[in-house]
């Protein structure tokens, strides 16, 4: 296929001295000429003909130079090259031309040997711009044929993420129905507040879960002179902790309403039992168990009873605040030996002693301005200092600590449970 070359020159010779220069070329159809004798005629013909890939121009000529027809070449056509043939081949000259686009300079006379080198040269350059140009057409036609079918896709992925979304939307809905009905079950399984105020009038629940539904749970009967409160933290929390805390709650049951016992430490022994029996822990690779603290209250003898499985009793007498340490086995859990003999731990009452019980959770609660645990130390130091007031004052400071603990820089990590009251 010809490369069309476009001469503009005012010079009638120029056209007869490339026909002449040029013939083989023209004879073998490797070049084809036009010509224009000036920049208006040029321009004209460049709009007419899209396939024209060089323009030889002169300078100097009328109507239109060649520099201002070199500025408005590439509007045109944004692959064509200009090669500007001029007699002022000064540098200013060739500077001028350069900077206004040209591919190349050819100074007259002309000498032809130069001219075909430079106009292979420009041939060159013009094939490699069509065809980086074809290059980026397909590129960008591919490119586009690819968004196309990445939007299809997108759009049918959408409509499945829908559905799905749709489908776990409602699954998780009909999930929280079926765990709020269960925290209806778990609440209705917890002694009533009421219960617990009329045996110490001086007395407090906080009770935060984690969850909906929490492993931890509190527990309280009154048998005669004799009132049992715990404070018992399960494994895990949530539906798994829940699970646990309503068997315990049956043993519980069973242990002190059937059977009538009300020794601390015999109790705690018959709940390792049943939640061995109940979980089959030494048949099954059931770890699960608990951790509690309980307190019987003898208001005849003036004395309260503990004994704890890895869940202490903090009391605060005389402005002095006692621990009296658990006992290291937990209740079921790893280790399975059938009988554990718990510690019974008897504490005189003298009517003004602030009792406190209590899972592990709010103790190992993260915050602060330093991200760390309250810890047991800590807990000591909030039952000093709110001990003397009233058992729901005494629940509202620790709501609003903990509350300015965790900042909302931090989430809860556990069910928190603590229990005080004053006998």
């Amino acid at each position: 296929m010809s490369t069309i070359l476009l001469v503009v020159d005012d010079e009638p010779d120029v056209q007869l001295l490339m026909k002449q220069k040029f013939r083989r070329q023209i004879r073998e159809e490797d070049y084809r000429f036009i010509f224009a004798s000036n920049g208006v005629e040029a321009l004209e013909m460049l709009k007419n003909h899209s396939d024209i890939d060089v323009v030889l121009c002169d300078v100097n000529m009328p109507q239109m130079d060649g520099i201002t027809l070199l500025t408005k070449t590439r509007e045109v056509n944004t692959t064509i090259q200009t090669i500007i043939v001029s007699a002022y081949g000064d540098m200013r000259n060739i500077r001028r031309a350069m900077n206004h686009g040209a591919f190349d300079f050819v100074t007259k006379p002309i000498n032809f040997n130069d001219l075909g080198a430079t106009i292979e040269k420009t041939i060159r350059h013009v094939k490699k711009l069509k065809e980086n140009n074809a290059e980026k057409e397909r590129l960008y036609k591919e490119l586009e044929a690819y968004s196309k079918n990445l939007e299809q896709k997108v759009a049918e992925r959408t409509v499945e993420i829908t559905k799905q979304k749709q489908i776990i939307e409602a699954k998780n809905h009909s999930i929280t129905e079926s765990i709020n009905y269960a925290k209806r079950i778990q609440e209705a399984a917890l002694p009533s507040l009421e219960e617990i105020k009329a045996a110490f009038e001086d007395s407090f629940v906080y009770f935060k879960p984690r969850d909906i539904v929490s492993g931890d749970f509190f527990w309280f009967r009154q048998r005669g002179s004799k009132t049992i409160i715990t404070a018992v933290d399960c494994t895990g929390h949530g539906v798994p902790g829940a699970f646990m805390s309503l068997i315990g709650n049956d043993i519980l049951h069973e242990i002190i309403d059937a059977l009538g016992i009300t020794d601390a430490n015999i109790i705690l022994n018959s709940l390792h039992m049943g939640i061995l029996r109940a979980l089959r822990q030494t048949e099954s690779n059931s770890r699960d168990g608990m951790d509690i603290a309980l307190c019987v209250i003898d208001t005849e003898k003036k004395v309260l009873q503990y004994a704890g499985a890895r869940s202490p009793l903090l009391y605060v007498r005389n402005g002095e605040v006692h621990e009296i340490k658990a006992d290291k086995l937990s209740i079921g859990g790893a280790q399975q030996s059938k009988e554990r003999s718990y510690t019974v731990h008897n504490v005189p009452l003298d009517g003004n002693t602030m009792f406190y019980i209590f899972s592990d959770g709010y103790q190992d609660q993260f915050g602060g301005p330093e991200g760390q645990k309250i810890m047991r130390k800590g807990l000591k130091n909030i039952f000093l200092g709110i001990h003397k007031e009233k058992g729901e004052v005494q629940r509202e400071k620790l709501e609003e600590y903990m509350t300015q603990w965790v900042d909302t820089k931090y989430n809860q990590l556990d069910d928190m449970l603590i229990i005080g009251f004053k006998a």
